[in-house]
């Protein structure tokens, strides 16, 4: 019988140096829902997306995933899972173009990949630049296509939004939800507003100073509308 929690943590506390960065008494994420978390600069957001991630451990408390923690190697570092992914813009930092970046991580799909996305979308020209010439906007549009052509089983998305105008934004959340409709992908998106968020995540989990400070539901009637 399938696990109904992919994420099952359990007093978790996150200290860097003498600094608590994240204390969270209970959280779950279940399988194959959107979830967004929120808060303010500084608040943990993305140090909690790199503890689900395995990017980081956790100083001390328990996170489990489908019900089992994380395997650690000899040396004590974290075993990352295969199928989830974790993108944020620090991927990003590489002084190749964007065509032999893309076909670095996927191949013979990339093709595929710079007719979705580059091929008459006003992203044309990007195709030969190399990636630390782009401009933040088109390095978050790019992280969000990489997001979108990953086939994983949890999708994590640090900064879900930033720096997208309306658009953009509305046709990458039709193929997250379509991504999460059609594959199961549990998907979860950070972002400093709750804007795009209420729009189509089933949870959002709002982050104050690092602790749980409130959960609320997404508008489901506008998202069954887009």
């Amino acid at each position: 019988m399938e696990l109904k929690q992919i994420y099952d943590v359990n007093n978790l506390k996150l200290t860097f140096k003498s600094k608590k960065v994240l204390e969270i008494n209970t959280l779950k994420f279940h399988n194959g829902l959107i979830y967004g978390i929120c808060g303010n600069l500084g608040s943990g957001k993305s140090s909690l997306l790199k503890v689900l991630s395995a990017e980081i451990k956790q100083s001390s408390g328990e996170v489990l995933y489908q019900g089992k923690e994380f395997t650690t190697n000899f040396f004590g570092k974290i075993r990352k899972e295969k199928d989830i992914a974790y993108i944020h813009v620090d991927l990003l930092k590489d002084s190749s173009t964007v065509e032999s970046f893309i076909k670095g991580l996927f191949g013979k799909k990339s093709e595929k990949i710079k007719s979705n996305f580059f091929t008459n979308s006003g992203m044309d020209s990007l195709w030969r630049v190399r990636i630390n010439n782009l401009s933040d906007g088109e390095k978050h549009w790019l992280k969000m296509v990489i997001a979108l052509e990953k086939d994983p089983r949890v999708l994590l998305v640090d900064d879900y939004g930033l720096f997208l105008d309306f658009k953009s934004e509305s046709l990458i959340r039709k193929k997250l939800m379509k991504m999460n409709s059609y594959q199961g992908t549990t998907i979860i998106l950070s972002s400093t507003s709750d804007f795009f968020l209420k729009q189509f995540c089933n949870v959002i989990f709002y982050l104050d100073n690092g602790h749980i400070s409130k959960v609320r539901k997404g508008d489901t009637r506008r998202k069954n509308k887009n």
